[in-house]
């Protein structure tokens, strides 16, 4: 007796590709807030390309399911709402950084000041 061949539904390639580059801008929306120095200059641009292309991709993939019937709906979803969120919370963050940034740079200075003799 040979086994049976179930089909495997097919996932619309789009939607996983956003939702593999929304997981990544989050990730690099992470690192850009650990305490370490610069980490949002390395961060923050790609991950805000990642972002961005993970929106794109997932309306893509919007778009291509409901028309086609393709599973991945629920991951072009995401892909969308990830990418969005971290688009607007890194530019939030990046605002806030360039508005403190004469109070964080009078800080460092202090600082320096006090421990050079």
């Amino acid at each position: 007796m040979t086994p049976e061949f179930i089909p495997i539904s097919s996932i619309n390639r789009k939607a996983l590709i956003g939702f593999v580059l929304s997981i990544f801008a989050i990730l690099a929306l992470c690192a850009g807030l650990l305490p370490v120095p610069f980490t949002a200059l390395i961060c923050y641009p790609p991950g805000f390309v990642l972002s961005l292309s993970a929106l794109i991709f997932g309306f893509v993939a919007l778009r291509e399911t409901g028309a086609d019937g393709k599973n991945g709906r629920a991951l072009a979803s995401f892909a969308v709402w990830a990418g969005g969120i971290t688009i607007v919370a890194m530019l939030c963050l990046v605002t806030v950084g360039v508005l403190l940034f004469p109070y964080i740079s009078e800080f460092f200075q202090q600082s320096v000041n006090q421990i050079r003799p």
